[in-house]
């Protein structure tokens, strides 16, 4: 059984006749951090603060724990990331 690239429902928080056509929920967290706006990604609202410690932990992830990563739904990546980011 193949797992499949979870694809992110994204919808503008502010205007819902904007639409956009993200790969994966990291380059959604990329342009919420390039336009300091928040999405609605897969459900839940995703903040600048929030899209900052997703991007951080990604960052500092070797190149096949950031393809496993995309496997992940964004609810439970961001909440390992906080606890990454706060433990420093």
């Amino acid at each position: 059984m193949k797992q499949e690239l979870i694809k992110p429902k994204v919808h503008d928080y502010h205007d819902k006749s904007i639409k956009f056509n993200f790969n994966n929920y990291i380059e959604a967290c990329r342009w919420i951090l390039e336009n300091h706006q928040c999405l609605v990604i897969n459900s839940m609202l995703v903040d600048a603060q929030t899209a900052n410690a997703i991007i951080t932990v990604y960052d500092a992830l070797g190149k096949e724990q950031q393809e496993k990563v995309l496997f992940i739904p964004i609810k439970k990546f961001a909440n390992f990331s906080w606890k990454q980011v706060t433990l420093k």
